[in-house]
């Protein structure tokens, strides 16, 4: 083989090699690129921004009968900023998004929001894999408003106000023969002082289970574990067994009156009419930074009242008619819309509008008589007139 030809191989031979380089390079640089850019996700939004969602992999779910418009979870979490986790300690999928923490559990209507144990409108459905929710999860819960383009298939979420607080429930339902009960508590989470927080959550617990005080076991699910957990410690060690048997032969003439007493107590309030149906529910009205309100609804038999929850967050006190107006003589006043005026029965609407809330013992039933924007105007202290719409 001559010089000319051999150089001519080799040439040709480290052009391919380096352009077989380059291409890889290129390929190389390219996929990389392609990478980065899929890895890249979108930013957390920010309040005021709007962010519309198409082509997703499970589009959503429109039941026209009911008005229901159900959102894949991963999609739309994801395409938000935030995200999808599995809980493998509590078996249920995680979702963060906009400074909350919502776990779900499929086939449920229990949820857990921020550690509170919270109770969905609707179940969580599993469709072809995916987790599917109510569009009401993200409105009532992270602070957005959901718009449904069912013509072009489109999800355009509007992100509002994360600092305001939001107000969940917790269900309580039961039945004590053919007696039953509902009740549905609000559960108010994204406070910034958690241990307030969980003081408002324990007292508006407290109102509810004493609505509830003539039903038997219904107790807090914190409170029946740890029975349950002492009464199986006290079974076991045969403790109950032993106390029984000692108290048994050291009871005492006293003793037997004492016990006598009691069951006579005891007996008396047996026979006072239980009632057969109570349920207890909410209303929600303002929510904001500075002041929370809403009112209850309790119905005993038919038998309808209210009382209204109206707090001022940052000064931590419940607010009655009397702290919110400078009046000396407000009840007075206010006997023009309603003719019995209770200080702390009022509530202030999402639409900022005043409430009187008045109950009709004998009749069982209550109203809800709005007063007037410029009344409001003219008696509130300023310090409250964001309230007023």
């Amino acid at each position: 083989m001559g010089w000319k030809k051999l150089t001519v191989i080799v040439v040709a031979a480290a052009a391919l090699v380096g352009g077989a380089l380059s291409l890889s390079m290129y390929l190389t640089r390219q996929q990389e690129l392609e990478m980065e850019v899929a890895d890249q996700k979108p930013q957390p939004p920010q309040a005021g921004d709007t962010t519309t969602l198409a082509d997703m992999e499970n589009m959503p779910i429109y039941y026209d009968d009911e008005e229901v418009l159900l959102l894949p979870v991963r999609n739309v979490v994801e395409g938000l900023g935030g995200s999808v986790s599995w809980d493998r300690e509590k078996k249920a999928t995680e979702i963060s998004f906009y400074g909350k923490k919502l776990l779900l559990n499929r086939g449920s209507k229990d949820a857990e929001l921020n550690g509170y144990e919270i109770t969905l409108d609707r179940e969580v459905e599993a469709i072809n894999g995916c987790l599917y929710v109510s569009s009401d999860v993200f409105s009532d819960y992270f602070a957005t408003e959901v718009i449904w383009d069912s013509t072009q298939q489109l999800v355009t979420i509007k992100t509002g106000d994360n600092t305001k607080p939001v107000i969940a429930g917790r269900v309580l339902e039961g039945v004590d023969g053919e007696r039953n009960y509902s009740a549905e508590i609000p559960v108010v989470v994204g406070l910034n002082d958690i241990s307030y927080e969980k003081s408002l959550n324990d007292a508006f617990e407290s109102f509810a289970l004493e609505q509830l005080a003539s039903f038997p076991n219904v107790v807090p699910a914190e409170e029946a574990a740890e029975a349950a957990e002492d009464a199986a410690a006290v079974e076991q060690s045969g403790e109950e067994t032993a106390a029984k048997e000692q108290t048994d032969e050291a009871k005492s003439a006293e003793g037997e009156a004492a016990e006598t007493k009691e069951t006579a107590e005891e007996a008396e309030k047996e026979e006072l009419p239980k009632p057969n149906h109570v349920r207890l529910g909410f209303m929600k009205g303002y929510i904001g930074p500075e002041f929370l309100s809403f009112y209850w609804e309790v119905d005993v038999d038919g038998k309808l009242s209210s009382q209204g929850v109206n707090i001022d967050l940052q000064g931590q006190k419940y607010v009655d008619i009397f702290d919110l107006t400078a009046s000396r003589d407000i009840e007075t006043e206010l006997h023009v819309y309603a003719q019995d005026v209770d200080p702390e029965n009022y509530y202030i609407s999402a639409e900022k509008e005043w409430i009187l809330l008045s109950n009709d013992a004998e009749n069982g039933t209550y109203q809800a008589v709005s007063v007037p924007a410029e009344m409001a105007k003219s008696v509130w202290k300023d310090k409250y007139m964001f309230l007023i719409g």
